[in-house]
């Protein structure tokens, strides 16, 4: 027997809440919504097909974070992410750290690396 499970949302310890909003929504153009709860202390962003998660202001001196624990996004027209970093100044990388590097898997999907103001990595690909 198996559940059948959805991912609802994920949550990040970020050390400041508009550094990281204004990243996300700029750099990442994800789109920012309202907190469902009515609250100020926790921003939510939503993309593609309702997938959610939440930002939250705290000491993250304790997360250990590294490019191999990242969040990977698909997205559809993976040259227009490249032309929209390359046009913010915006570093990117392979895996292995080679800036302004596009990783390509062995079964062709391409990938960056870019990340966030708190140290968190985010992939960029474009996984079909």
């Amino acid at each position: 027997m198996s559940i059948d499970y959805r991912l609802d949302h994920i949550a990040l310890l970020v050390r400041d809440l508009d550094e990281t909003a204004k990243f996300l929504t700029e750099v990442l153009q994800i789109r920012e919504v309202p907190d469902p709860m009515g609250g100020t202390h926790i921003r939510w962003f939503e993309f593609g097909n309702s997938q959610r998660f939440h930002i939250q202001a705290g000491d993250i001196s304790r997360t250990h974070v590294e490019k191999r624990t990242h969040f990977a996004l698909s997205a559809p027209d993976f040259e227009a992410v490249l032309e929209h970093l390359r046009a913010r100044g915006t570093p990117f990388s392979d895996m292995q750290g080679n800036p302004g590097a596009v990783n390509t898997r062995p079964d062709g999907m391409r990938a960056v690396f870019v990340e966030d103001p708190n140290g968190y990595w985010f992939e960029i690909n474009d996984f079909k």
